[in-house]
């Protein structure tokens, strides 16, 4: 059986208790039609579709979504460093972000810290119909969580990945994806970003007209 971490839960139209739950060790999820409200944090267990708390049945998984099944690209310039497709299918980290990072006696792959698990939760919980700030807030904890696992500081990782952060968003863009979703942005309402994004995404069709 897999464990995952109930991160929200909400009514459907129909009055059903939707809940989404992370696996954040392998990042996964899953979207659980619930027979009761669980707390939020509770570890429940899923074996073929069917969730389990405290071994008593309490759900049917109706979706479900894995890491494995999206693309990290590192061939752009990314405002907030990480980001998604519209679409959700590419996960987004800045090419002049360092890949590893070292913390304490630790090599960080920011790979998995930042797109596997922050950008991926993020994006699942956007397209669940939070708000950026609110799957943000999620996403960050899911980071938190695998950081934790390794056995590193997390204040000792955020300030070393806070340094970078800080830098990347000072570089000046080269080139944006076409598809990246500018929902973080508009809802940061960071008009400076927005701008420059705009602008690159410009520049790259034309280079693209160009090209062909």
């Amino acid at each position: 059986m897999m464990k995952y971490r109930i991160l929200s839960q909400k009514k459907s139209e129909n009055g059903q208790i939707i809940a989404l739950a992370i696996n954040y060790i392998s990042p996964s999820m899953v979207k659980i039609s619930l027979n009761k409200k669980l707390k939020i944090n509770f570890i429940v267990q899923v074996d073929n579709d069917i969730a389990y708390f405290k071994k008593k049945n309490i759900g049917k998984v109706i979706e479900n979504r894995s890491v494995e099944d999206l693309i990290i690209n590192t061939d752009y310039s990314i405002k907030y460093t990480g980001g998604y497709s519209v679409d959700g299918k590419r996960i987004f980290l800045d090419k002049n972000f360092p890949r590893l990072v070292a913390v304490g006696n630790k090599i960080i792959d920011t790979v998995e810290s930042i797109a596997k698990h922050h950008e991926v939760t993020e994006k699942w919980l956007v397209d669940f119909g939070y708000s950026y700030a609110y799957s943000h807030k999620l996403a960050t904890s899911i980071e938190k969580d695998f950081i934790k696992l390794l056995g590193v500081s997390w204040q000792d990782y955020d300030k070393e990945v806070g340094k970078h952060l800080h830098e990347n968003y000072k570089r000046r863009l080269e080139n944006t994806p076409l598809d990246l979703d500018l929902l973080p942005y508009v809802e940061s309402r960071d008009s400076k970003a927005l701008k420059e994004i705009k602008e690159s995404m410009n520049t790259a069709i034309l280079d693209i007209a160009q090209y062909n």
